[in-house]
């Protein structure tokens, strides 16, 4: 049934030295006391959760994920993402941490599905893409360039 297929990690994972979280922790902690200044408790203790979670997240190795790519759709994980709900995809071969394809979907929450291509034969892969969906070159995100530039 999959036409295609390849196992790759959910995200590129960078190493995160003791500095940046002593940054993440000095930044929180002037928005936190900012805050509390300000009279929002409430605001400065959802600002410690979320940098806590960060940092939480930010440490975690990604899982290994499959990706087939069918007559049906897309399948990310266990997450199928038919062709009728997707509106045009790219594939990527020049981003700087190797191939990857990026899909538009149709639903407003999630636009943009990007995923690491560690598979051989990217012109069968496109060609495959093209009978289902338009091909469409996407310019880099800039806030997907600065989570990038933070190491995520």
């Amino acid at each position: 049934m999959a036409k295609f297929s390849w196992q790759t990690p959910e995200y590129i994972h960078f190493e995160k030295s003791n500095d940046w979280y002593w940054t993440v922790g000095i930044i929180t902690a002037a928005l936190v006391v900012t805050a509390i200044i300000l009279g929002d408790i409430l605001f400065g203790v959802v600002l410690a959760i979320a940098a806590f979670t960060l940092a939480v997240f930010a440490s975690r190795p990604p899982n290994v994920v499959s990706v087939e790519v069918t007559d049906r759709g897309v399948v990310i994980g266990k997450t199928l993402f038919p062709y009728a709900e997707l509106e045009s995809f790219s594939v990527d071969e020049e981003h700087h941490h190797g191939p990857r394809l990026v899909l538009r979907s149709k639903k407003p929450i999630v636009p943009l599905i990007t995923v690491p291509i560690m598979h051989d034969g990217l012109d069968d892969l496109r060609e495959h893409l093209e009978r289902h969906l338009r091909s469409e070159k996407f310019p880099q995100n800039f806030m997907h360039t600065v989570f990038e530039r933070l190491g995520f």
